[in-house]
């Protein structure tokens, strides 16, 4: 449950609070910054639909392995300011990677509990994405306030390699528990 309130809050975090970080503390024009913005939920929506097609053929696992480390590139790019292009890219890669997290994870979900348990797993699994989207974001909000919108980057940063982190620990628990590994067609093998 914890790694779905991480990547639910991610993507709620930086869709929530992007904007008002490239207008207010980094001064980029309201066309520009809502434009980022937009590439964002953009890439978001592409990753949902290419990393369909990705997962049959490399595996849910090496997939969500790039995508986990993914995120955190994305939001290292993001954080550094370099130049508003480069910020804008580690937003959208952010949007890309985070994409096909919640979707891959529950499916994996009856190889993990089994399916005698999956139904009840995927409720609180759901209930827990629910709980991070509202609750991450509401805290970045607070961070913000008390110490300035650039928390962002480092708030992103944390929370992708509390991601990276956790997805590495599940994972190695259910392989050694379970010896479940995923074929490249993306089926359980045990």
């Amino acid at each position: 449950m914890a790694l779905f309130i991480m990547f639910t809050g991610i993507e709620g975090s930086a869709g929530q609070w992007a904007y008002s970080l490239l207008t207010h503390s980094r001064a980029l024009a309201p066309a520009v910054a809502g434009r980022w913005v937009s590439v964002y939920w953009g890439t978001f929506t592409v990753g949902r639909i290419l990393f369909g097609f990705v997962a049959a053929r490399a595996g849910l696992i090496p997939l969500l392995r790039v995508c986990t480390a993914g995120i955190v590139v994305g939001a290292m790019l993001f954080w550094s300011n370099v130049s508003a292009l480069l910020s804008g890219l580690g937003l959208a890669l952010i949007g890309l990677c985070v994409a096909p997290l919640y979707p891959s994870s529950t499916s994996l979900t009856p190889a993990r509990v089994g399916s005698e348990h999956a139904a009840n797993a995927i409720g609180f699994q759901v209930a827990a994405g629910g709980l991070g989207f509202a609750l991450m974001p509401s805290l970045a909000g607070v961070l913000a306030r008390a110490l300035g919108l650039e928390i962002l980057g480092p708030f992103l940063c944390v929370a992708s390699i509390a991601t990276l982190l956790l997805h590495e620990t599940i994972l190695r628990s259910a392989v050694s528990s379970m010896r479940v590994s995923l074929a490249p067609s993306g089926n359980v093998q045990e």
